[in-house]
């Protein structure tokens, strides 16, 4: 998170407001800001401290030592659906907030939906792999 700088994934600009910018357009909006204000009051309720800001860094320029050391400092979120569904299944804030039951559907639609996915043949890889 940093204050006013559009490279942090967390961006705090003035005391009255903040923005994630981590959501695209595929993001369901009323799961986000639920998920969000869930994880919000954990922190909360937890009395959770915060990580130092990154103050001053563009996080986009991976020329800079210090830049290179708070990106590997930094926890990684999944880069797949599968192992999301894993850390949403695994999270007991999310499913404080969000409610187990709710987590419970939600996780067996989607992993579903992950299966079917996984399951798939693309194109490029029928270019890719196959001499036909």
């Amino acid at each position: 998170w940093a204050g006013n700088n559009r490279s942090s994934l967390i961006r705090v600009p003035d005391d009255k407001r903040f923005e994630v910018r981590l959501a695209d357009m595929s993001t369901n909006p009323y799961l986000h800001a639920a998920s969000i204000a869930a994880a919000g009051l954990g922190g909360l309720d937890a009395a959770a401290e915060p990580p130092a800001p990154a103050l001053g860094l563009n996080l986009f320029d991976p020329s800079s030592a210090e830049v290179r050391a708070a990106l590997e400092a930094a926890k990684k979120l999944p880069t797949s659906l599968g192992p999301a569904l894993d850390a949403l299944d695994a999270s007991a804030t999310l499913r404080g907030g969000l409610g187990d039951d709710f987590v419970d559907a939600y996780l067996l639609l989607r992993r579903q939906h992950w299966a079917q996915y996984c399951g798939t043949v693309t194109d490029w890889e029928r270019a890719q792999y196959l001499d036909v």
